[in-house]
């Protein structure tokens, strides 16, 4: 081998390595792996619960170990920060790709009494995830037990006493959710595969956030 065709092999293995690094280097500015929510460095394992969801079938959370589960609380009548969250946790989407039994979304009622089947059902539809998140009620005891936690506080809001009108049944029941509302927290928690709380995010935060942790999940091994 003449000393050129050694240069000429050398300057291109170094080519190589060059286009390697750069590679390498533009993957972690993409994701240093440095999450972007509030970081629960104790990881405290996520309490176990036994729910049913919006087609009556029972979830327990220890069920879905090996999935990333996120997490967050509304009711179906919420028009306040039930909506802006559910639209993040749809738009999260638009910067991440996962398989069905990877990810798992669970919306827990903080309303036992106002949350039906059908209100739960129609909330679902109209982010066309009916199918794909688990909107999860029951009993309030149970409920309560998941609010403590994971540190979610409620209250009932009654409205000015309804005025008289109409007295069908449809149109007290209009009335009556016109002049009720349920305050509460609405915090996003991220639990990993082993059941672990690892990150937490509350309003206002943005949805590539959100999906640069979940991302960061499903890569851990």
């Amino acid at each position: 081998m003449t000393v050129k065709t050694c240069g000429i092999n050398l300057l291109l293995r170094f080519i190589c390595i060059g286009i390697v690094l750069l590679l390498f280097t533009a993957c972690s500015s993409e994701n240093d792996g440095s999450f972007s929510g509030t970081v629960l460095s104790a990881a405290p394992e996520a309490m176990d619960f036994s729910l049913v969801d919006q087609f009556g079938e029972t979830v327990r959370l220890s069920d879905y170990q090996n999935q990333v589960v996120v997490l967050t609380f509304v009711y179906a009548n919420c028009n306040e920060i039930c909506p802006v969250i559910a639209h993040h946790l749809k738009d999260t989407e638009k910067y991440l790709s996962y398989e069905p039994n990877e990810i798992a979304i669970f919306l827990i009622s903080v309303d036992p009494e106002g949350d039906t089947v059908e209100s739960t059902q129609e909330f679902l539809s109209k982010y066309g995830m009916l199918e794909k998140w688990k909107y999860l009620v029951g009993e309030e005891e149970a409920l309560k037990a998941v609010w403590r936690a994971f540190y979610i506080s409620t209250s009932v809001k009654e409205g000015d006493p309804i005025a008289n009108g109409s007295n069908s049944k449809d149109a007290l029941e209009t009335q009556l959710l016109a002049n009720y509302s349920v305050t509460h927290q609405g915090p996003v928690y991220l639990i990993d595969r082993t059941g672990h709380s690892r990150s937490v995010f509350t309003l206002p935060f943005e949805p590539e956030d959100l999906a640069n942790d979940m991302k960061i999940l499903l890569e851990e091994n």
